[in-house]
């Protein structure tokens, strides 16, 4: 009855925003040279908590030929949350500064003391509300570095070539009132179902290449096209020694769908990650390979980024697919401090589930209730509605909030973030 009542509640404010008259879109006015967008950050996010702290973005419009695509973009941060997480990232991005090729930079630290973990195989891994608080949590601290390339091939297609290194650092929590108490983790790491050479962390390499096709009309907030990739990234074992080396597919194919004009758009994101060959350490399935980084973190699936509305990394497997769903309503145009600005509304739905598990066998060796159930995974499914404000087309302040339709995948989340979903 609650999801029946949810997805009524959001089909009744979608058909009144739709009916109501459209207004007229003022004159753009069109950016030049360099626009820098300072921003006090103070935002909620009920996987990680109340979030302090600055961002800049740097845009360069150049002559403004390319309105409101840009040549150059920085952005840097520095951040916390209540919850124990930090944000410490620059971001880079531009296709002039290496004529007709994209290139796009990211370095950050990101230290983490309550990552939730969930364990493995969605609903096969039980969550049982009753446990004490910090028994789905574990210490994380990552350092990330990342460069991308992309060139056309002609039309609207690109070949693209990267490199990540990622160094993890993985624990039981911090925090002293947990120090004493029962992890999930631990349970894990007793089992063997993480291994002693895993359970700490290590140093990941990674090359990517892969083929892209871009036909949006604009990037930063698309009204029509289609926007596919698939990149191969592969791992090998230069640093640790360790044992793990592994080759992944990543396959994202979006459509945006124009319903009337550049007003209202269906956007939607279908998704496929999978492990080809090799073996993968338990801290790498959480990562979800992408071309460009949209947001701070790309992983999943469940939580702001991937799933909204469902627990943060609760579906993690050696093989993910994911949906997501939604419509675009965007009114009120205007400008102020001579910048353009309008407000988007955003009913959705999105769905994923594990498609191929991860060390089942192990898991379901066990025997520990803690760790494995007999329930059959099947599609995790949650809805909500969010709004945006949209500057210059391509700076988005995103406020989002989501129901998981089953209990087993939490309850619901409120999120304040940058940047559309995808």
């Amino acid at each position: 009855m609650s999801k029946l009542l949810i997805i009524c509640l959001l089909c009744a404010i979608f058909f009144l925003l739709t009916s109501t008259a459209l207004a007229e879109k003022k004159e753009w006015h069109i950016k030049q040279g360099w626009n820098i967008i300072p921003f006090p950050i103070v935002s909620y996010n009920s996987d990680l908590g109340v979030q302090f702290g600055g961002s800049c973005d740097f845009f360069h419009f150049g002559s403004g030929t390319h309105y409101p695509d840009y040549l150059h973009k920085i952005s840097v941060e520095a951040s916390f949350y209540t919850k124990g997480s930090g944000v410490f990232r620059f971001f880079y991005d531009s296709e002039n500064l290496i004529p007709h090729t994209r290139l796009t930079a990211d370095i950050s630290y990101l230290p983490d003391k309550m990552l939730p973990f969930y364990g493995f195989n969605g609903y096969t891994s039980p969550y049982i509300r009753r446990q004490p608080k910090g028994f789905y949590n574990m210490n994380r601290d990552m350092f990330r570095l990342t460069l991308d390339v992309q060139k056309r091939i002609g039309g609207m297609w690109s070949w693209m070539a990267g490199f990540g290194y990622y160094n993890y650092r993985m624990g039981q929590v911090k925090a002293k009132k947990y120090r004493d108490q029962i992890s999930l983790y631990q349970h894990y790491t007793t089992l063997g179902v993480i291994q002693a050479k895993e359970a700490r962390g290590g140093n990941v390499l990674q090359w990517k290449g892969g083929v892209s096709y871009d036909s949006r009309d604009i990037e930063g907030d698309p009204s029509r096209g289609f926007w596919g990739e698939v990149i191969l990234c592969g791992s090998p074992d230069w640093i640790d020694r360790n044992g793990y080396d592994y080759l992944k597919l990543t396959t994202v194919f979006r459509h945006y769908v124009p319903i009337v004009n550049d007003r209202l758009t269906f956007a939607y994101r279908v998704g496929y990650q999978g492990t080809l060959a090799g073996k993968v350490p338990f801290y790498v399935q959480t990562n979800i390979n992408t071309l460009y980084l949209r947001q701070t973190y790309s992983e999943g699936l469940g939580g702001t980024f991937s799933l909204r509305g469902i627990l943060r990394n609760r579906i993690v497997g050696d093989g993910i697919a994911w949906l997501n769903t939604e419509f675009r309503y965007r009114f009120l145009h205007f400008n102020l401090f001579r910048q353009n600005w309008y407000f988007v509304i955003n009913p959705f739905l999105d769905a994923g589930k594990v498609v191929k598990s991860f060390r089942a066998n192990q898991l379901r060796d066990a025997g520990s209730p803690e760790v494995y159930c007999q329930d059959r995974e099947k599609w995790h499914s949650s809805g909500g509605i969010g709004a945006k404000a949209v500057m210059n087309q391509n700076f988005v302040l995103s406020i989002e909030w989501g129901k998981a339709f089953d209990q087993r995948d939490g309850n619901n989340g409120f999120n304040l973030y940058m940047n559309f979903l995808f």
